[in-house]
């Protein structure tokens, strides 16, 4: 499945240490299934540390998944309006070192067949790996950003240009790069990124 858009960045994690959270409020989605911390500093957890969970202020072991990029807990099942859903664990800081455009996103799965006998001669896959990659041209980089090829950051693709910032975003490490330049033309610079984990998106 192939996604293209216009404009997305990249963030990379600064050297500020983790800084500890404590029971951090969260905003449901409409469904009551998705809780994003509502501080916007906060949005990124450390993956090292754990995340507390609390719901009516009673904390909770299972039955929801944590979104370490972007500040998300995500409930298997439906919460309500009337419960409150509060985070402690560590944030790390980030800070914008590139952004690009003409992206182009391609998602991934790969199949493992499982047919057998009670297949009724009919072929059976097993979806058991998804993954992305991108590519898209580098307008703009700082020191670190060039510093970063190899190194995981996080990517943002947007699909829009307005306020709600309706995006794409994962972890990801800079794959590949060239430079191309024309006569009396701009730098393009060319990137490519191996997607390390899920691709989330976001609205916000």
């Amino acid at each position: 499945m192939a996604i293209a858009g216009h404009v997305g960045a990249v963030y990379i994690e600064t050297t500020d240490p983790p800084a500890a959270f404590t029971k951090e409020a969260t905003e449901a989605n409409a469904y009551f299934t998705q809780y994003m911390i509502i501080d916007t500093t906060k949005r990124y957890w450390d993956k090292n540390s754990p995340v507390l969970v609390y719901v009516n202020d009673e904390l909770v072991s299972n039955g929801f998944e944590i979104e370490h990029c972007g500040g998300v807990i995500v409930f298997e099942e439906a919460l309500t309006s009337a419960d409150t859903v509060t985070v402690s664990g560590m944030s790390v800081s980030v800070a914008q070192r590139g952004g690009f455009f003409n992206w182009s996103l391609e998602l991934t799965s790969d199949t493992s067949d499982i047919t057998t006998f009670h297949s009724d001669g009919w072929k059976e896959n097993l979806h058991i790996i998804k993954g992305f990659t991108a590519s898209a041209e580098s307008y703009w980089g700082d020191s670190e950003f060039v510093q970063s090829f190899g190194k995981e950051v996080i990517i943002a693709l947007y699909v829009d240009n307005t306020a709600s910032k309706k995006r794409y975003e994962g972890y990801a490490v800079i794959s590949s790069d060239g430079i191309e330049t024309a006569v009396d033309d701009i730098v393009n610079e060319s990137i490519e990124f191996e997607g390390n984990g899920r691709l989330y998106y976001r609205e916000d």
